[in-house]
């Protein structure tokens, strides 16, 4: 068996094209971290760090378990809620990385375990959900964060031509770049939010 690529499996979810188009998105196991507030805090910096050392501790440290397989870690998501746009201290968050399907939540609390013990930090925040977010619009936003209104709008413009309504005013984001070595107009962000028909 090949090393297992969620992004690759998947790549419609992971890959989509910069015009919005309809998607079904099926379960998934995730480790999340939640919080709320602006993204330039140290509460969200943390809670990526945390996401990536529990993903990597999963990948390195458990290669000798009957039940684990290879994989690639996937890129960092997050599914945000604005109350208020202008007030970024308002906005909740959902950090999370997305995990091969062989991972349960009996698994995570180990990973957890020994992720602290190594790494000498704290899991608590840390948890485990398998999410589906069923029917939902998507796109690939090329460019900075704050132009990603433009891109929204797309995409509830076609909503609107294929009688769709959005179904949460939270909406997802998957970070395929590195804001830290990437210029902002070449950031490319996987958007994404849950529809019903109407």
């Amino acid at each position: 068996m090949g090393i297992i690529d969620v992004t690759s499996e998947y790549r419609s979810l992971y890959h989509p094209k910069n015009e919005p188009s309809l998607v079904s998105v099926p379960a998934f196991p995730y480790f999340i971290v939640d919080g709320e507030g602006d993204p330039a805090d140290e509460s969200y910096e943390k809670a990526v760090q945390l996401l990536y050392e529990l993903s990597y501790t999963l990948k390195m440290g458990f290669t000798k378990e009957p039940w684990y397989r290879d994989f690639v870690v996937s890129p960092l998501e997050g599914v945000w809620t604005a109350l208020e746009v202008e007030n970024r201290d308002t906005w909740r968050w959902s950090s999370m990385i997305v995990q091969p399907s062989f991972v349960t939540e009996e698994m995570f609390h180990p990973v957890a375990e020994l992720c602290s013990f190594k790494k000498k930090i704290s899991t608590k925040d840390a948890r485990f959900a398998v999410l589906e977010d069923g029917l939902c619009v998507t796109m690939m936003h090329i460019g900075s964060y704050a132009e990603e209104d433009l891109s929204i709008e797309k995409m509830e413009a076609f909503c609107v031509e294929n009688d769709l309504l959005r179904s949460s005013e939270s909406h997802r984001e998957i970070y395929l770049s590195d804001p830290k070595k990437t210029k902002p107009e070449n950031l490319k962000t996987v958007l994404r939010f849950t529809v019903k028909r109407v």
